[in-house]
């Protein structure tokens, strides 16, 4: 059997990184390229209000996440990591919300709609996965 040095599993460990970089990309891409489209083919502007909050969805966790809980206890959530979890849920859901509002009120069709939500789907699916294979938890979060 062939042993591999510690250096080539490091190459070969980093090479699986870079392949799932590349595909995450390009699954994003093809996410944000359905929100142009939903915008170019139906000559409206509206549904690009979308990618505004696919940008704006980490920030709230980003900042908020910082904050430590100087309670005694250790008990119970952090009031500021709480509305940053909520003001990420609220943009996370305003991403499929905002299309849904506008087709109802006949602003855009319901084929930009499709666009614009399959889209979300793809570009909220890409950062799960990311968060799945790049992102390291402590023990003590769930």
């Amino acid at each position: 059997l062939y042993c591999l040095t510690p250096r080539y599993k490091y190459l070969i460990s980093m090479a699986k990184d870079i392949k799932i970089i590349i595909g995450l990309a390009a699954c994003l891409a093809v996410g944000l390229l359905m929100n142009i489209l939903s915008c170019a083919l139906y000559q409206n502007a509206y549904p690009i209000l979308v990618v505004v909050a696919y940008f704006l969805a980490p920030f709230p966790n980003l900042i908020c996440g910082r904050h430590e809980d100087h309670s005694f206890s250790g008990e119970g959530g952090s009031g500021i990591k709480d509305l940053g979890f909520f003001l990420t849920g609220f943009l996370v859901i305003s991403g499929f919300g905002i299309p849904a509002v506008l087709a109802h009120s006949k602003i855009i069709p319901i084929e930009a709609m499709a666009l614009a939500l399959a889209g979300g789907l793809v570009v909220y699916a890409t950062i799960l996965v990311y968060l799945h294979f790049f992102h390291k938890q402590d023990d003590d979060s769930f």
